[in-house]
């Protein structure tokens, strides 16, 4: 799971900046002060990996953001002279005794052949590894590039690291930890970028028919859900995580994609009509009746939503869940029930980010926490704020769901209204 994550001269952050991150994360706060910045500091590593697996640069455009040239994610206050970094903490319980805490930090440059990629000129990692609670050894690597435009261990290390992959920098060999033999056969996962699903704020409409296509090497909706129909088609028979199970129906994606969508809107029916050409043709009912509908012919929301709910039901533990904007198109109480869901995909083991402006899904978290579907602990709410000395504030909630830190612009433009109508 990732700890936190420290960025330095990307976008809008000059100064080092550091995100605290837990099981659950709501971003939220003034608009551009750098929620979807965090977010693309994850989104940059996926598209990279997807564009290619061992790669020595990060790719600026593609599936996931579309960010420009070099100079568009380069804080302009800085000098060309100095790198973009990116840094990510992680942990690993590999057993009750034993917390592998790890860190990855990517030095970027611009690439003087082509602006539209950011050149990894550097990466440092740095491990620590805590047996009994007491951290015992660090070990650190340090990649850089060398005259041959190839990775190399600096500081006099005689260890060659060989291909520079976003998804395995460590080598699946063995080394030595105080004369503990240490396998790292299992890092190649762990430090996997790619295992994130994304469903942007820019999510597609009612489509009356979508081209069925094959499956991806990794399975998702697609950033603005315009796979979600082809993968209930190809996996609808796969099954969920029991936890995520809710009626009487099979335990099957496609049974537990209606019986969520049913919960959020109090009635809900999904059909994949399949015709003997290559298209796929989605019918849906609000109601439990036998007619069936095309998406044009019911509410908005239900499509808005849909993508989510097939994600959440398909990621797996240790993978990671990014949702910009859920409210958008839902009532209040689908805002909230929507919200209930995705913290029961949290609960499962799967890192969920939520951005929202919504206080009707910052409230459904904390009951999340009351009803104890997750921990206090495990609800992170990072609030940023117009404030160079303070950007961004780490509001902790109370085992019974309650605040009392509550900051000047936190979701208060309510309690504003109801002065000025009020007086209160």
């Amino acid at each position: 799971m990732l700890t936190k994550i420290e960025l330095k001269n990307f976008k809008c952050f000059k100064d080092e900046i550091q995100f605290p991150l837990t099981q659950i994360n709501l971003l939220t706060g003034i608009n551009g002060r750098g929620k979807s910045t965090l977010l693309q500091a994850l989104l940059l590593m996926r598209q990279s990996i997807e564009h290619s697996e061992v790669t020595t640069q990060i790719l600026l455009n593609g599936s996931c953001v579309r960010l420009g040239n070099f100079v568009d994610v380069r804080n302009s206050s800085i000098s060309r002279d100095e790198p973009i970094v990116l840094k990510y903490y992680f942990h690993e319980i590999v057993h009750p005794n034993k917390v592998i805490h790890k860190c990855m930090e990517y030095l970027l440059m611009e690439n003087l052949h082509d602006d539209m990629v950011a050149e990894i000129r550097e990466i440092n990692l740095c491990n620590k590894f805590n047996l009994d609670n007491s951290v015992t050894t660090v070990q650190r690597k340090y990649l850089k590039k060398d005259n041959t435009n190839e990775y190399s261990t600096t500081e006099n290390e005689s260890k060659i690291l060989g291909d520079c992959s976003l998804n395995n920098l460590i080598p699946n060999d063995s080394i030595l930890i105080e004369d503990e033999e240490f396998h790292f056969n299992f890092l190649a996962d762990f430090f996997n970028f790619s295992h994130m699903h994304y469903i942007s704020a820019d999510r597609i409409g009612p489509q009356e028919f979508y081209f069925k296509s094959t499956l991806k090497k990794f399975p998702n909706v697609g950033t603005k859900g315009e796979f979600t129909v082809n993968l209930l088609y190809r996996k609808g028979n796969d099954l969920v995580d029991d936890m995520l199970c809710r009626g009487e129906n099979a335990k099957t994606l496609s049974n537990q994609t209606e019986e969520w969508l049913s919960y959020v809107f109090e009635g809900a029916k999904v059909e994949i009509s399949q015709s003997i050409s290559n298209i796929l043709e989605p019918l849906f009912n609000t109601n439990a009746s036998k007619d069936r509908y095309k998406p044009a012919n019911v509410g908005f929301g239900y499509h808005c939503i849909l993508p989510i709910i097939v994600s959440g039901l398909i990621a797996r533990k240790g993978e990671i869940l990014i949702v910009e904007n859920p409210e958008a198109h839902l009532h209040p109480k689908a805002q909230s029930r929507l919200t209930h869901f995705l913290a029961k995909v949290s609960s499962c083991g799967v890192q969920v980010f939520i951005e929202s402006h919504s206080d009707h899904i910052l409230n459904a978290l904390r009951i999340a926490v009351l009803d104890k579907i997750i921990d206090h602990e495990n609800l992170n709410i990072l609030y940023l704020q117009l404030n160079s000395e303070q950007p961004v504030v780490q509001i902790p909630v109370q085992p019974n769901g309650g605040i009392e830190e509550w900051p000047k612009g936190f979701f208060d433009q309510m309690d504003k209204d109801f002065e000025r109508l009020f007086g209160i």
